[in-house]
């Protein structure tokens, strides 16, 4: 009996501790305060792979508004989500200039469903801009993280939009899922754009898979250049009409690939910036 108690002692004395939470292991570490930027990090992670990029955006705006452990990291995915989300509205505002000539009597919808598509690209592309004039200085080291992964959505383009093309607008809701979809699309052709200048899925893919995927500085400012030069197109003048914004984005492209090496890439970027300068309208003041 002696013998049997002193084992039983210990056994009900660690039964006793556990249940009590002395050790502290049953309970797990603590969630993140709401309003922290650790609350904002897991909520981005979380919104983005969802689809959600709005909420994903809205969440590292909490994070950039202060100086914090992941305000580097969340300039960068800010970044990549604003090239996304602009070019993403202007393919979406350009399908419907297609379709509108063909809509007759649904013609004025079809150019406020436009307008209203190239204003929010807009409010992405100065945020872009802006985002990028700060990084660009301080992108030092040689290789850059992407603290994010694929997005699980659809990069293609929706097949409903062929509709769009030939003057056909559908109901409302069909309207604004299409344009969710078409935002999706821009944002995953972006992330695929970061990891892999070849715009390879599977390349893609596989670099994002691991652990802490990163970049090399010269990929990711080319990247940016090509961001910079196509979003510049938004202020054309039969587009937004914005001379002075169109030369400021051509101007940010060229100083982000000035110390991109010389390479076929490079040289055909660099043609098509002097393209699309060549056809600016002068900047008047």
């Amino acid at each position: 009996m002696r013998r049997l108690w002193r084992c039983v002692v210990p056994v009900a004395a660690a039964v006793a501790v556990l249940s009590s939470g002395g050790c502290g292991t049953s309970k797990g570490p603590a969630p993140p305060k709401p309003g922290t930027p650790p609350f904002f990090w897991a909520a981005a992670k979380s919104t983005y792979q969802k689809g959600d990029f709005q909420a994903a955006m809205k969440n590292l705006n909490g994070i950039i508004a202060t100086e914090n452990e992941f305000t580097r990291r969340a300039q960068i995915w800010q970044l990549v989500l604003d090239a996304g989300m602009a070019r993403g509205e202007m393919e979406w505002a350009d399908i419907l200039d297609q379709g509108r000539p063909a809509a007759r009597a649904r013609e004025i919808d079809f150019r406020r469903l436009a307008n209203e598509a190239r204003t929010l690209a807009g409010q992405s592309a100065m945020r872009f801009a802006d985002t990028g004039h700060k990084l660009m200085p301080v992108l030092t080291e040689d290789e850059v993280a992407l603290p994010f992964t694929l997005p699980d959505v659809n990069r293609d383009r929706p097949v409903e939009v062929e509709r769009i093309i030939k003057g056909i607008l559908p109901m409302p809701a069909e309207v604004d899922r299409l344009h969710n979809l078409m935002v999706r699309r821009g944002v995953a052709q972006s992330v695929i754009a970061v990891a892999d200048p070849g715009g390879g899925l599977e390349k893609a893919k596989a670099l994002l898979s691991q652990p802490e995927p990163k970049v090399k500085r010269e990929q990711f400012l080319f990247f940016l250049a090509t961001q910079f030069a196509e979003i510049s197109q938004l202020f054309a003048p039969k587009k937004l009409d914005r001379a002075a914004r169109m030369k400021l984005f051509l101007d940010k492209a060229k100083e982000a690939l000035a110390p991109v090496p010389k390479s076929a890439e490079r040289d055909k970027l660099q043609k098509k910036i002097a393209d699309y300068e060549k056809k600016m309208p002068k900047v008047s003041g």
